[in-house]
This record gives C-alpha cells, sequence and structure tokens, in this order.
C-alpha cells in the first residue's frame, strides 16, 4: 500500500474538533449574555444611586428651608410630618429632571432633630432592570440618605454670666427680636433663659444651660423649644482692649457735669469737652445737644440721659471707665427717638456704648426706662454690667445699621424691647441650612 494511501485511511479515523467548540460555545453563550446583562444593569444601577444621593440632597436641603419657620413648628406632629414629606418628596423628583432614579419608595424618610436644628432625608428605591431580571438576577434596592443642618447664627444678643439663674430674662410683655442673627445665654444654670409673658424670637435661641418657659398664652417663642446644653459662645469684644481717658477732665470740677440748662452743649474731642469725671447727666429742661464723632470718656462715674434731645450723635463711642465705672441710665420720656452710631474705624469701632470692668470684675447695672426709643447702629457692651429695660423703653437698629448688646445679663419687663439685627443681613439669612450628612 502506497503512503499516500495509509494517510487517506489514517485521517479517517482523526478526531475532528470543529463539533467540540460548538458545543462549547453553545453552553457558554447564556453566561456570556448574562454576564454582558449584570455589566449593562450594573451600570445604571451606578447611575440611578448617584442620582439617587442628587436627590436626597436636594430634598434635605429643601427641607432644611423650613426648619426656622414658627407657622410649621406651631403645626401637630402629623402637619409638620406632612408638609416635611411634601416639600422633601417634590424637590427629590425635581431634582433630576425626570431622569431614572429607580422606583421610589414613597413615603419618604424625613425626620428632624427635636430642636429643629437639622433634618434628615432617606430615599429607598428599587433599581431598574433591563436584562439581569430575565436571568434571575434581582434588582438591588437603593438608599441614599442626607442631612440638613442650619448654619449656626451669630449671636447679636448674648448674656456672658457663666452660673446665674435668668441670665435672659424677659417678661410682662418684654421682648427680645434678633434678625438674622441669634439670642445666646452663657449661664449654665438650668434656668438660664427665662420667659414668662413675653417674646423671645432669633434666627436661634440657645444656652449653655436650660431654659424656664412659662405657660402663659402670651409667650412667643422661636425657634421652639430653644436649644440647650450648647457650647458657650465666646465674646466678641473680649479682645479688645478700651482706650485709655486722657488724665485731665473737660470740666474743672471733676466731680461731675449736668448739661441742664436750655442753651444747647456741643461736645466735641476737638474741643476738648470729651473726658467726664464723675455723675454725668446729659439732658433736661428742653437742652438740645449735639456730640460731634469720637471717643467720649466718662470716668468713675454713670451716664444719665434725661429726657434728652440729641440732635447729632453719628461716630461716636461713650466709654465708661475708671476703677469703679458707672453705668448707662436713659430716662428719656419723650415720644422721639435718638439715634447714636458708632465709628467704623478706630480702638471703638463699632461700639456705641463700652462699659468696662472695675476692680475685682464688676459694674454696675445699666438702665433704661420710659416710653422712647434709642435707635442704634452698634454695639451695646457691659461684660461686667447688666442691662435692665423697663416701662416700654425700646433698643432698636437704625435704619441701615445693626445692633448687638453683649452684656452679663439682660432683662426685659413692662413692654420694653430690643430689637437687634445683624450687620449686612437679610432675615434668616445667618440660618440657611446647609448639607452636613
Amino acid at each position: 500500500m502506497s503512503a499516500f494511501r495509509r494517510s487517506s485511511v489514517l485521517a479517517r479515523f482523526t478526531p475532528d474538533r470543529r463539533g467540540a467548540i460548538a458545543i462549547l460555545v453553545a453552553l457558554m453563550l447564556p453566561a456570556a449574555i448574562g454576564a454582558a446583562a449584570l455589566v449593562l444593569d450594573g451600570g445604571v444601577w451606578l447611575v440611578e444611586r448617584a442620582r439617587l444621593q442628587l436627590a436626597a440632597d436636594a430634598a434635605a436641603n429643601g427641607a432644611g428651608y423650613l426648619l426656622m419657620a414658627s407657622a410649621l413648628q406651631s403645626e401637630t406632629a402629623a402637619q409638620q410630618a406632612a408638609t416635611l414629606q411634601t416639600v422633601a418628596l417634590a424637590e427629590a423628583q425635581g431634582a433630576t429632571g425626570g431622569r431614572l432614579i429607580g422606583t421610589l419608595a414613597t413615603p419618604i424618610g424625613v425626620s428632624h432633630a427635636a430642636d429643629w436644628s437639622s433634618v434628615t432625608v432617606t430615599l429607598t428605591a428599587t433599581a431598574t432592570s433591563v436584562l439581569s431580571g430575565v436571568f434571575g438576577v434581582a434588582a438591588p434596592v437603593l438608599t441614599a440618605t442626607a442631612t440638613s443642618s442650619l448654619r449656626p447664627a451669630a449671636a447679636c444678643v448674648l448674656a456672658l454670666a457663666p452660673s446665674e439663674d435668668d441670665a435672659i430674662e424677659v417678661d410682662n410683655m418684654g421682648s427680645i427680636r434678633a434678625t438674622g442673627c441669634g439670642i445666646f445665654a452663657d449661664s449654665s444654670n438650668p434656668a438660664a433663659i427665662s420667659l414668662d409673658s413675653g417674646t423671645i424670637v432669633g434666627s436661634s435661641v440657645g444656652t449653655v444651660g436650660g431654659a424656664s418657659i412659662s405657660n402663659s398664652g402670651s409667650n412667643t417663642l422661636s425657634p421652639n423649644p430653644p436649644t440647650t446644653g450648647a457650647a458657650p459662645v465666646s465674646d466678641p469684644y473680649a479682645a479688645l482692649t478700651a482706650p485709655a481717658a486722657p488724665s485731665t477732665c473737660s470740666f474743672p470740677s471733676g466731680t461731675g457735669f449736668t448739661a441742664w440748662k436750655s442753651t444747647p452743649y456741643s461736645f466735641s474731642p476737638a474741643t476738648n469737652t470729651n473726658v467726664f469725671c464723675g455723675n454725668t447727666t446729659i439732658g433736661g429742661n428742653g437742652s438740645t445737644d449735639t456730640f460731634a464723632p469720637g471717643v467720649y470718656y466718662v470716668v468713675n462715674g454713670s451716664l444719665t440721659f434725661n429726657n434728652a434731645t440729641i440732635t447729632q450723635a453719628a461716630g461716636v463711642s461713650f466709654v465708661l471707665t475708671g476703677s469703679s465705672p458707672g453705668g448707662l441710665v436713659w430716662t428719656n420720656y419723650s415720644n422721639t427717638g435718638t439715634t447714636m452710631t458708632a465709628p467704623t474705624s478706630g480702638p471703638t469701632a463699632g461700639i456705641l456704648i463700652w462699659q468696662t470692668c472695675g476692680t475685682g470684675g464688676t459694674s454696675p447695672d445699666n438702665t433704661m426706662a420710659g416710653g422712647s426709643s434709642l435707635n442704634v447702629s452698634g454695639a451695646f457692651y457691659a461684660p461686667c454690667g447688666d442691662l435692665e429695660m423697663s416701662n416700654n423703653a425700646q433698643l432698636t437698629t437704625a435704619v441701615g445699621g445693626s445692633l448687638s448688646v453683649v452684656a452679663y445679663a439682660i432683662e426685659m419687663e413692662g413692654s420694653a424691647g430690643i430689637s437687634a439685627s445683624a450687620a449686612n443681613t437679610g432675615a434668616g439669612a445667618a440660618s440657611r441650612p446647609r448639607l452636613t450628612q
């Protein structure tokens, strides 16, 4: 038999692998398609997860704007839940512009902190299945959570007393209102803030200690409840040093000064009529007085404005100083308000009234009484002395200005009131929410 014929015969018995490969391909094809389906759907799920987080962020931020709404806080728990649910859901659905976030489960999870300082939104959605379901792979459940918290509102009404009760006391129709800023008591006392038939309203209200709130139907409190157990707020002016008064008194007696005559007084540092030694009284007997811009010192004595008519007091600071500084006494009973503004530069920039601490770290009370307003742009600063206001006295923010009150303790009664305001800040701006988780 020739070699050619032997090869042909043997070739008939050689295995043909083409059929085996076809079988293998047929067996592996479903797995390959399934893997491709998982890759495709996995990409979709990643996109949906990212969009779901975006929706949760938007929902939390939208609900966050309701945190300080007193109208919302006065609703029942069921009404609050419904309101927050409606707003959060609308923000979640609007944030993605109609793009897929899976099948969103409703109602969505919305909860707020007891003191209304934060709101948390949790979104749950079943991811979209394109091909994986054909192969028996269930689409995962996606979850996204976001928390929106109020930006801490700077305190423009601050009581520095570390442990006293009634560090901030408002009763008998008194009021403290802070626009765009907060109200805070550094006292650790369980009754650091006391409210009884009065009004305390700010972008935030808080204390290191606790709050004693009566059940009077005349109370207005917002936010309600206030924040308790908080960290103390630092004295914003603690690093400043009051300028020292010149050693020479502007008036020879050195035992005090009274501007009671009907002849107008024009006070000015330029004419060396800005250093008062002893108790000082401005106003009375129909006088009309003016203060040129600059710093005015009252050394070891009180500063009394008694039925005063002040027609000019722009860019001024009154510094009550010495080893035994006195207090401010405001007894203006005229119906016309007096406007005073602090300097914008120099060692007393931004401070209108500055009562320093006497020997031993104490200062007497500062009092305001009478049915008129002192309109201020600047700060009332008495780190060692109380501010007590009564009989419808009003300390208000001058038009276009700002007002802060920082004192050892603050008391409002008899329809007296403080209307403070943050500088260059619209209502509630200091409490705009921000995402914190």
